[in-house]
């Protein structure tokens, strides 16, 4: 690959991936070291600063939960605080696991423009290309701008409600954003403007966290599963191509060494996934029913005032863990349809060295899954799994609160 189609090649990766190191850098980290001392001690501050935000916001509404369950232990008063902590709780474990894999997924970026796609190409795979990132573009601004939305309602329905109630002439006073436990009154005029303030910053960071992980590992994802798609394509239309037998073989063998590069790329990146992000996967499955199920159970039955905003929250949960398993899934599927375009591409009509050579590319093909920990391979099979999961623990909770 030339320097300027390698240039051309981080600028489209980069592109692809815009908003996920837009939410990164609102965090304090970045794949790229800082050229200037202040930047990096700036960079620091965020983190630090973004890290004890959610930290302490994690801890005060566990604190709360705790509280709230040893003087009414009833489900109508400690359900509606799972969900928000467990959106918490997730956050602290991907922005550590992000800072300590940061170097890991820059080298994987920068090793994923050495076998992009590059001009020139024929018509059929510039579709396959241009198709995959629109897509993947698309899907990151509906997720950013839903997460964000989601956010800044939870946000503004203290001050909505407060409104609400001055119109209909009760007596009315301006509460908080999340349902947290201080070490001091919180309700003194500048307590209470310091803790919104607070709670507004700790609510925005866990967004900008899990909006940036997300989008990290769906754009690898979309980026791995269209490499695999355009060999596909190049398998299949190989005996249609006017070439003589050794051109057919060397067409073959080229074929082999972009398969085995891809392969390499694809384990590389699935491995260090496995490791950055394989508990990481299984909290955020196990924490994805009981979020959907205690979420579900305060729009259906609880609190009215906040319905929009919940809605948001589910919205963004179900679409959080289906973008996970759907992509999973993509990679998963678009690998093993490699050794089926291998099989379909009319290996007949070619010579016998180059059948040989095909037999080699499929049998040296191996599965590729995301793992929760090796419980499970995670797919839109435990997507459905969760989805069930979660209305099983709703009616469990709707039962029990039908008995009180």
């Amino acid at each position: 690959m030339s320097e300027i189609s390698k240039r051309e090649a981080k600028r489209e990766i980069a592109e692809s991936l815009s908003l996920s190191v837009f939410c990164m850098q609102r965090i304090g980290i970045s794949f790229e070291r800082p050229k200037q001392i202040s930047l990096y001690f700036r960079q620091k501050i965020i983190f630090i600063i973004s890290v004890w935000s959610i930290c302490y916001h994690v801890f005060s509404e566990l604190v709360f939960i705790g509280l709230t369950f040893w003087n009414s232990p009833r489900v109508e008063n400690v359900v509606p605080l799972l969900h928000t902590f467990g959106y918490g709780a997730l956050s602290i474990a991907k922005v550590f696991v992000l800072w300590y894999k940061k170097d890991v997924f820059g080298q994987l970026l920068r090793e994923l423009a050495d076998i992009w796609p590059t001009p020139p190409l024929d018509e059929d795979a510039q579709n396959i290309k241009n198709q995959s990132l629109t897509a993947l573009r698309i899907a990151h601004r509906w997720y950013f701008w839903l997460n964000l939305s989601g956010v800044w309602f939870y946000n503004l329905t203290p001050i909505g409600v407060y409104f609400f109630r001055l119109w209909q002439g009760q007596n009315a006073k301006i509460g908080f954003v999340w349902v947290s436990w201080y070490p001091f009154d919180k309700h003194k005029p500048i307590a209470h403007v310091a803790v919104y303030v607070f709670e507004i910053l700790a609510g925005q960071t866990c967004v900008w966290i899990m909006v940036c992980t997300d989008l990290l590992f769906s754009g690898m994802a979309s980026h791995i599963g269209m490499l695999l798609r355009l060999l596909q394509r190049r398998l299949e239309s190989l005996a249609f191509t006017e070439y003589t037998d050794d051109e057919h073989y060397k067409e073959i063998l080229s074929n082999i060494k972009l398969h085995q590069r891809l392969i390499r790329q694809v384990y590389i990146y699935c491995n260090n996934l496995e490791d950055a992000f394989s508990l990481v996967n299984l909290i955020n499955i196990v924490f994805s029913s009981v979020n959907i199920c205690c979420v579900v159970f305060v729009i259906v039955l609880l609190e009215p005032f906040m319905a929009v905003s919940n809605k948001l929250f589910l919205g963004s949960a179900l679409i959080q863990i289906g973008m996970l398993c759907w992509y999973a899934d993509d990679i998963y599927h678009a690998n093993a349809d490699v050794a089926s375009a291998a099989y379909n591409s009319s290996w007949y009509k070619t010579s016998p060295r180059c059948r040989r050579a095909l037999l080699f590319l499929i049998q040296r093909r191996k599965p590729i899954a995301f793992t929760a920990m090796k419980f499970t391979n995670i797919s839109l099979v435990t997507y459905s799994a969760i989805l069930t999961r979660s209305y099983s623990y709703f009616a469990l909770l709707y039962t029990m609160y039908s008995d009180n």
